[in-house]
């Protein structure tokens, strides 16, 4: 019994950790859920998130990288004043 319990185990690992690699096919989602639930472990279901885009993220990089100060430029007009 122990035997076929951690079978069951080790295969919902090995089927979910290759849902993960595969960039999570509905197939392999759907066999790790039911493995899951047999196993009373909690399913993982990875989503799309809704961050900002790349052109978002590059638009602030430039952004930061004109107004940047080195700590030395920052030291040298805290000393002038």
């Amino acid at each position: 019994m122990k035997a076929s319990t951690l079978f069951t185990a080790v295969a919902a690992l090995v089927l979910s950790g290759s849902a993960f690699a595969a960039d999570a096919p509905a197939a392999s989602t759907a066999v790790s859920a039911a493995a899951a639930s047999s196993l009373s472990v909690p399913a993982v279901t990875i989503s799309q998130s809704t961050s900002r885009s790349r052109a978002d993220v590059s638009a602030e990089a430039v952004e930061f990288v004109k107004n940047y100060k080195t700590a030395f430029a920052i030291q040298l007009e805290q000393y002038k004043n």
